[in-house]
């Protein structure tokens, strides 16, 4: 074995494509007004908390996040972006079967940690067209696995999972069950409350969508004692920056301005399904801020993608992702470019011809 086996593993490559062309691959809330950053880079920092270290494994903040969820401070653990909960929670594999369940098509970010830690990946499909859990096969084989991924809303269909789901699933395995909530404000839906009945259960809740924080890096894990227990000792000790605390502090002072803005987004989602539909590039329903649509075809959908890329639309193109090999993901921008972005996909299909 050679450290250099690591240049053989996958990586969550992103197209570098800078900021002069309308990002919608990202799922970034392009919907909170300047007025809105403004106020928090008005923020007054402490110069001395810039010199010490943070207080260890982030008590008070923690303290903070739980209030605004209406938790025990004891079941939140903050951590540097969902991303790193994401791999804390991963590596409670390590030390047991090391093997992780992900439940696909889904973000690709968890395989790849796994895979990186060389822990033993399989996948569980959701059920064609409805894109549903499947979950009697999930039951039976759940036990096999240290840890279950279930990104809830899926990203990248865009529905929500039933609650009898997951508690059916949450009750029948001992697995880690990991709820990866990136996108539950955009849908006003949480499992959160569920980890006072269920200690394998752990939510993941990031700053980066919703708010609009993604630059932070700043996140955080909702879960039972048992499991915040174990995140102490697999974390390091000061994993986030202060001035990333602090702005995160004062953005939930200031929380009407993301609630305006889901509502805002929620309305220009409903152009862009319709606007979809009429074009017949059959739009997955969504409860977040994307929408998921399927080209009609593989190489339609790598074709589309390029196409609106020369039109300066950067869209995600799903066509590796199984499941979803005809499809292509946009963020829902505001409603200016909302209607250039169909502007741009009727000149691509015109460009493109009828055939698919």
């Amino acid at each position: 074995m050679s450290w250099r086996n690591a240049l053989s593993l996958n990586f969550y490559e992103e197209p570098n494509v800078g900021y002069s062309v309308h990002r919608l691959h990202f799922n970034e809330n392009l919907f909170l007004p300047r007025e809105y950053y403004e106020k928090l880079l008005a923020t007054s920092l402490d110069p001395d908390m810039i010199r010490y270290y943070t207080e260890p494994l982030n008590p008070t903040f923690n303290e903070a996040l739980a209030k605004h969820l209406n938790v025990d401070a004891s079941n939140v653990f903050a951590v540097a972006g969902g991303d790193e909960g994401l791999r804390l929670l991963i590596q409670f594999a390590l030390h047991g079967l090391r093997k992780v369940l992900i439940i696909e098509p889904t973000y690709s970010m968890p395989r790849i940690l796994a895979e990186s830690m060389m822990l033993g990946v399989d996948q569980a499909l959701l059920k064609p067209v409805t894109y549903d859990l499947d979950v009697d096969y999930i039951i039976r084989v759940g036990d096999s696995y240290d840890v279950i991924y279930i990104c809830n809303p899926n990203n990248p269909t865009g529905n929500l999972f039933d609650r009898e789901s997951i508690e059916s699933i949450l009750s029948h395995v001992k697995s880690l069950v990991v709820i990866d909530e990136a996108y539950a404000e955009f849908a006003r839906h949480s499992l959160i409350n569920l980890i006072r009945d269920y200690d394998n259960l752990a939510v993941v809740r990031t700053f980066s969508k919703a708010w609009g924080l993604a630059g932070l890096r700043v996140g955080y894990i909702v879960a039972s004692d048992t499991v915040v227990n174990g995140l102490n000792r697999l974390s390091l000790p000061h994993n986030i920056p202060y001035p990333s605390m602090a702005l995160v502090l004062r953005a939930l002072e200031l929380r009407d301005y993301v609630e305006r803005s889901i509502d805002e987004m929620v309305k220009v989602r409903e152009y862009l399904i319709k606007s979809l539909r009429d074009l017949d590039l059959e739009p997955l329903p969504s409860v977040t801020n994307f929408v998921t649509f399927r080209a009609g075809g593989r190489r339609r959908a790598d074709d589309l993608y390029h196409e609106l890329f020369r039109r300066g639309f950067v869209i995600r193109n799903l066509s590796g992702k199984v499941l979803c090999e005809d499809c292509l993901r946009a963020t829902i921008p505001p409603m200016p470019i909302a209607t250039g972005l169909i502007r741009a996909l009727e000149e691509a299909l015109k460009a493109l011809g009828g055939d698919r």
